[in-house]
């Protein structure tokens, strides 16, 4: 199988942290241009001649996914081209016997679009990258092209709502999606691409807002479980250690202190 390559702003996670961690949790071979090229990789993809330009449309923003001739953008949207072509199970349990983690793995095989797991996951994927998106306007909530210190006050107001009312909203979803899985996962049927995806928008959350993490996720038991859980499934720990997983910075999830509150 040839190596695809994942390019992404250097220096952060950012989108391109749910699928480099659907990559590593299936130990797809990939090459972060991020890590061996710098911000440099993004440039053919920003002017619009990159090659495949010819046959694969001008992508609006990274992260981009190269596959062969294939140019893929939008990250929910690599992330279903992804699950439809790889078939290494999803493992995302740590520490348990066999038997009982035979249970909870995905099936040997991609992602079909005869089975609605295969939406489910997308729309649940979607969701999430909907937080994410707030997340985001906290600390750019006028312009995205202005620096933050040119909108704090509106980024307050932005901040505030999203701590009080969006934050609780999205995680008591995920929750109830959780309470009706028979799996711990997200989907019945077992882990998929959206756990991991949950598990990457709690870890920026709890970055970007530790105050108030702290006291709100208690509140959703299970969504707290299934970060633990994720946290410590074996690829993904290794992960996590590894020089591969980029700090948090100036990228989606960052730490302002006069954004943060117990509520």
């Amino acid at each position: 199988m040839s190596k695809y390559e994942l390019v992404y702003h250097a220096g952060i996670p950012g989108r391109a942290e749910f699928v480099r961690l659907y990559l590593e949790a299936t130990s797809t071979p990939y090459e972060d241009k991020a890590l061996t090229e710098g911000q440099d990789c993004i440039k053919p993809y920003v002017s619009g001649e990159f090659e495949g330009s010819d046959t694969n449309p001008t992508p609006f923003a990274v992260p981009v996914l190269k596959d062969g001739d294939v140019v893929i953008s939008q990250t929910a949207n690599i992330l279903l081209y992804l699950a439809t072509r790889i078939s290494t199970p999803l493992d995302l349990e740590g520490g348990e016997k066999d038997d009982d983690r035979a249970t909870k793995k995905a099936k040997s095989s991609p992602a079909s679009f005869d089975n609605p797991d295969t939406f489910h996951t997308n729309a649940l994927t979607l969701t999430i990258l909907d937080l994410n998106n707030e997340v985001h306007d906290t600390h750019h909530p006028v312009s995205v092209m202005s620096y933050y210190e040119d909108q704090k006050e509106a980024a307050k107001q932005k901040a505030d709502d999203v701590r009080k009312n969006r934050m609780p909203k999205f995680l008591a979803n995920f929750e109830k999606n959780l309470a009706k899985s028979s799996s711990g996962f997200l989907l019945p049927s077992g882990p998929t691409y959206a756990d991991l995806a949950l598990f990457q928008l709690v870890d920026g959350l709890k970055f970007a807002f530790p105050a108030r993490m702290k006291k709100l996720l208690p509140d959703y038991p299970k969504v707290e479980a299934l970060y633990e859980r994720v946290k410590k499934a074996p690829k993904i720990k290794a992960y996590l250690e590894s020089d591969r997983r980029q700090k948090y910075s100036l990228g989606i999830f960052r730490y302002y202190e006069e954004l943060d509150g117990e509520e």
